[in-house]
């Protein structure tokens, strides 16, 4: 077994009391890998409290998802053992309002991102294809025949996967990436098709913000970049929801998708703080290092596929300190 799983598995055993979290607005690989996370600690080990916590419930309905405990604010608790799946620090997981950061609890990361982990007790990373992949492979190297892969936890996996890996298109996809996805179909195949064409729906209300940075574009060379204010949310009574769906759009079916345009960046608000705005990167394949940047403004990801935070006061002055970072890291 390796060190890192023998690691993680000691924490496990020494402590009663385990509260799993993943990143902020969790995608489809956060919510899989922390169920299957979960299910796999009540099974195995059926006299420990195990708890998963986000601050909102999946699009789309997922097996176990009646499992997740909302919460708006994540505080210290009684847990002795944190698991952060999916992300790699504290500034991921929480916001402003949050305590848990200042938890005395041991703290344990299961991460497939290519940037580094903050320091902890322990850090299962190989840099697979997903979250998802790397608790599946942890789970059944570690208990082996004891893990039974169910018709659920079959489920969760298939659509983890998929989600991190856009259909198998990035580089993360390995060929044990697909061995899995065969094991996990033979057990029960999902109607991934339906699946994805439900979730990329987005309300009306998703219409103005996307008109909005749209009309923001600016293009400079092969980059394009975008942002809202918050004035503008303000004055039109844009919602989170609308203004999320609107940034994930623009990020992944616009920036890359116009004439010459091979990478970018969007910009939008947290509605919690003021003076805090999230920074998404994307970039075509064999262009930009988009992680290199992420990485100079706090932040990382993927090669291709980054974010970070930044202060300022509006979108205009976040977007010059993103560009100020560019030129010196990219050039003008």
């Amino acid at each position: 077994m390796k060190k890192e799983y023998k690691e993680l598995k000691k924490l496990i055993e020494k402590n009663n009391n385990i509260l799993i979290l993943t990143h902020k607005g969790p995608d489809f690989d956060g919510f899989c890998a922390g169920l299957i996370l979960k299910k796999y600690l009540n099974t195995i080990y059926p006299k420990k409290t195990v708890s998963f916590k986000t601050r909102h419930h999946p699009t789309q309905k997922i097996s176990f998802m009646h499992e997740i405990e909302i919460a708006q604010t994540i505080n210290v608790g009684d847990e002795d053992l944190i698991i952060l799946v999916d992300a790699g620090t504290w500034d991921m997981c929480t916001t402003k309002d949050d305590t848990i950061q200042l938890t005395k609890a041991k703290v344990a990361i299961v991460d497939h991102h290519d940037t580094k982990n903050m320091q902890a007790d322990s850090v299962v990373n190989e840099n697979m294809s997903s979250a998802t992949e790397q608790v599946l492979k942890y789970c059944k190297e570690v208990s082996g025949k004891k893990f039974e892969i169910t018709k659920g936890i079959a489920f969760l996996g298939q659509v983890g996967i998929v989600y991190d890996t856009g259909r198998f298109l990035y580089d993360n996809t390995k060929p044990e990436t697909y061995e899995l996805m065969a094991q996990l179909r033979r057990i029960y195949p999902v109607d991934l098709e339906n699946f994805e064409y439900k979730s990329t729906k987005f309300p009306m209300d998703t219409l103005l913000p996307l008109k909005i940075y749209i009309q923001n574009i600016h293009i400079q060379g092969d980059m394009a970049y975008t942002y809202i204010n918050r004035e503008d949310i303000e004055s039109n009574g844009i919602s989170k929801t609308g203004m999320n769906n609107a940034q994930e759009f623009v990020r992944d079916k616009v920036i890359r998708y116009i004439q010459g345009i091979h990478w970018g960046f969007v910009v939008k608000p947290y509605l919690e703080n003021s003076n805090e705005w999230r920074i998404s990167f994307r970039s075509t394949k064999g262009y930009q290092e988009v992680a290199k940047i992420a990485e100079a403004l706090g932040g990382g990801g993927h090669q291709y596929a980054a974010a970070s935070k930044i202060q300022a006061t509006n979108g205009d002055e976040a977007t010059q300190k993103v560009l100020q970072v560019i030129s010196q890291i990219v050039g003008e």
